[in-house]
């Protein structure tokens, strides 16, 4: 009970200090953290016996609405981006797990200590490591889980003593210290590859709590700083005009090709003017052989998208001239991106970002047009396929028009372009009359536009004639600096554009659709070969994997890098020893039960004089006091007396056990006797 109590402070210490630390509050925590220990003392507990569960499950309900409702009473103040709200989310239930641990001190028997306060500290840390993940401290998250696993473990198995500790396990021959360095040394790379699993789909884990964000969604692209955005960020139509009337330069790019089409944003599903994205997006670990190399100065990790690399790559240098945040350029194809960062992030539709990205930050980016191919799932094609559901239906008739004939993909983005282009003119002043569709007004009764509307457009028809499309945005780079040599993207080279699946070559295409824009000025290149990895490549992924998942982490490898010949011998290895194992362990089992019909058939009184004690050690249990395995019945006995209130009923109690060892080590088990021991058991079972 000590023990578990001094590791519960530690619990209770360092959950309010992470608490505090991630929500930059010292006030809550604090609070919470001296009712905590407070509620260790178990003085004040409420021991309530019929509906445990259900009672504790409706407080921890009652804790979560309150929650909910300070959310909500703070959530028309918030003025935030998609991050700061995914924070305040991850902040505030991070509060409510720190409570309820605080709550259940003061629940349950006043005797033992809840063995749920390990795991909420677990939750705890899960909360707050997403908060430490989108501020990049993936290092602190990951070591921050380590310990909190372990304390964790240290709590639940202090409930008993260090000599039931190797029972629990199986492992009654071997030392205590043997038993608790295997439960420490698998619940510590337990916890790292967890917490490697959490680092790498942390943007799955942070679509848990984004309705805190949907207020807020699409704020760059309008309102305060709209015009130095540099590109649209917003899937709302109407919302680059300001940005193309802006030369001031956004990005500055070193290449002895023009860039071209350098992708920002993708969005998929169209609906009341404005594109959304639901793509989801998981995380890419740098290249590296040590977990601190990144802290190395000057030191650029190596990202890699494809497992490997084109054989004639193509390669550009880009820096930012502004703070875009989490934004990230790059063409259609990249292979693999070399930057000062410590985390990319990558979608369904190969938009990579980054946590943070200040001004002036260089990134190294090779990549090969149509060398990394990601096939369309089911539902990622539903999304490229999807139109809205009350679509006018004059635009399904334009679009029977416009593709009568058409077999192919090709023929049907010719189609579009040509028609967009026959029959449009590019500008700016562009006015729709408030309460209308914006699209369904361009396409029906407007013969002029600019990007957006012009790639809009070309992304709806091209679905209705079951072409896959999704709405781009980002930069058409070609202008050059003509004293430095460099390319520049400006504010008003920010473009909007289709990318097509094409099914019969397996690949995506570019839809330009634009009045006045032409794909000439675009380098594009064929097939490419890929090439394979030496020792050294295979070597880090080794050390990759062990970073990422630990011990577990050299079998993944040694089966993902290695040929058919090691495989089959390792897997025939493992076979024979566990078919040894097996064998033997059988034997093992034969040979004890024939020693034990070879021994005497026990004595019935002995047995039934067992049952006797049984029964009473569980009654005493019941009422707050274990007989620990290595303590004897007589030194069980004086704990007993010394617990007496005077009432005599532990002195009682006492004295049974007394008379038991006295009985149970006697020559014989006398009948009488253990008659009298039986039914004064029983008389003090009613009475406890």
């Amino acid at each position: 009970m000590r023990m578990q109590r001094t590791i519960a402070i530690v619990i209770i210490l360092s959950g309010s200090a992470l608490t505090a630390w991630v929500s930059r509050d010292i006030a809550f925590p604090a609070v919470l953290c001296m009712l905590g220990l407070l509620g260790l003392r178990r003085r004040f507990t409420w021991d309530f016996k019929p509906q445990k569960r259900a009672v504790t499950s409706i407080l921890l309900l009652i804790l979560a609405v309150l929650f909910a409702l300070h959310c909500a009473y703070y959530r028309p103040s918030l003025r935030m981006g998609h991050e700061a709200a995914m924070t305040f989310a991850w902040q505030t239930v991070t509060r409510y797990f720190l409570a309820s641990m605080i709550l259940m001190l003061y629940l349950g028997s006043p005797r033992r200590l809840p063995l749920s306060l390990g795991l909420f500290h677990l939750a705890i840390t899960i909360c707050a490591g997403q908060i430490l993940l989108l501020d990049d401290r993936f290092i602190a998250f990951r070591l921050l889980e380590v310990f909190s696993v372990v304390l964790a473990v240290l709590y639940l198995t202090a409930c008993h003593e260090p000599a039931d500790l190797p029972m629990l396990l199986g492992a009654r021959r071997r030392p205590y210290w043997i038993a608790a360095g295997i439960v420490l040394l698998v619940a510590v790379n337990g916890a790292w590859s967890v917490s490697s699993m959490l680092y790498r789909h942390v943007e799955a884990l942070n679509y848990v709590p984004i309705w805190f964000a949907r207020q807020t969604a699409g704020l760059g692209a309008e309102g305060e700083g709209a015009s130095t955005v540099g590109f649209s960020d917003s899937g709302r139509l109407s919302s680059m005009a300001p940005i193309l009337q802006d030369r001031t330069i956004a990005l500055t790019i070193t290449s002895d090709e023009p860039p071209g089409y350098l992708r920002a944003e993708a969005f998929e599903v169209y609906r009341t003017s404005e594109w959304s994205d639901l793509s989801i997006q998981e995380a890419v670990a740098p290249e590296r052989s040590s977990p601190f190399a990144m802290y190395l100065a000057g030191r650029a990790n190596t990202f890699r998208l494809t497992e490997r690399e084109p054989s004639e790559p193509k390669s550009m240098t880009i820096r930012h001239e502004f703070r875009f945040g989490r934004t990230m350029f790059a063409p259609l194809g990249t292979c693999r991106i070399d930057a000062p960062l410590n985390l990319l992030l990558r979608d369904d539709n190969d938009i990579v970002q980054t946590q943070h990205l200040d001004r002036g930050r260089r990134y190294q980016i090779t990549y090969s047009p149509y060398a990394y191919r990601r096939s369309l799932t089911g539902t990622h094609r539903s999304r490229m396929l999807d139109v809205p559901p009350h679509l006018d239906a004059r635009i399904l008739q334009l679009a029977n028009e416009i593709f009568a004939g058409c077999q192919t993909t090709d023929e049907k983005i010719a189609a579009v372009v040509d028609y967009f282009r026959t029959r449009y003119t590019y500008s700016l002043d562009l006015a729709i009359p408030p309460g209308r569709d914006h699209l369904t007004y361009f396409l029906l009764e407007e013969n002029r536009g600019y990007c957006e509307y012009f790639a809009s457009g070309a992304a709806l028809l091209l679905r209705l004639v079951d072409v896959p499309t999704r709405y781009v945005t980002g930069f058409l780079v070609t202008a050059r600096d003509p004293q430095s040599g460099a390319w520049l993207a400006r504010n008003l080279d920010a473009h909007a554009w289709v990318e097509a699946w094409d099914d019969s070559r397996n690949r995506w295409t570019l839809v330009e659709a634009t009045v006045q824009q032409d794909l000439s000025s675009v380098s594009s290149a064929g097939e490419t070969g890929l090439g394979a990895g030496g020792p050294g490549q295979m070597l880090g992924q080794l050390f990759q994997a062990m970073y990422s998942y630990g011990l577990l982490g050299v079998a993944t490898w040694f089966f993902s890098s290695c040929g058919l010949w090691p495989r089959s011998l390792v897997l025939t290895a493992l076979l024979a020893g566990f078919l040894w194992w097996a064998i033997s362990h059988r034997r093992g089992q034969r040979q004890t039960r024939a020693k034990r019909r070879s021994r005497a058939a026990p004595d019935p009184s002995l047995a039934a004089l067992r049952k006797t004690l049984a029964r009473m050690d569980r009654r005493v249990n019941a009422v707050g006091l274990r007989r620990n395995l290595a303590e004897t019945l007589g030194a069980f006995a004086d704990r007993l007396r010394n617990r007496d209130t005077g009432d005599g009923r532990w002195i009682d109690v006492s004295d049974w056990y007394l008379e038991y060892a006295d009985l149970r080590y006697c020559r014989t088990i006398e009948a009488p006797r253990l008659a009298r021991l039986q039914q004064r058991a029983a008389s003090l079972r009613k009475h406890l």
